[in-house]
């Protein structure tokens, strides 16, 4: 159960909008466009993130083709590939 306090905390934090993350940097969506993100708590909005179209996911797949093309990552040892990615769903559980 979260506290009373943890709740009134959050629904003072101002969460700015995010943008995509694509080539290694964060962009603004071709249509500027964003959803609202809204709290599970009060339902209240608190933050919004972009929301991509067709545009941007071309944009996604053309630097995903790039970075495997390049083949840092595709040509890398498969148990170097299972370290990184057991690392990063550490990280996204934390």
């Amino acid at each position: 159960m979260i506290s009373q306090n943890a709740i009134d905390t959050l629904r003072q934090t101002e969460i700015g909008a995010r943008g995509l993350f694509i080539d290694g940097v964060q962009i603004e969506t071709t249509s500027g466009e964003s959803l609202p993100v809204t709290s599970p708590i009060d339902g209240r909005p608190f933050a919004s993130i972009a929301d991509g179209n067709a545009a941007d996911i071309d944009c996604a797949v053309k630097s995903a083709r790039k970075a495997f093309e390049r083949g840092s990552w595709s040509r890398s040892a498969p148990a170097f590939r299972k370290k990184v990615l057991t690392k990063f769903a550490e990280l996204v559980e934390k």
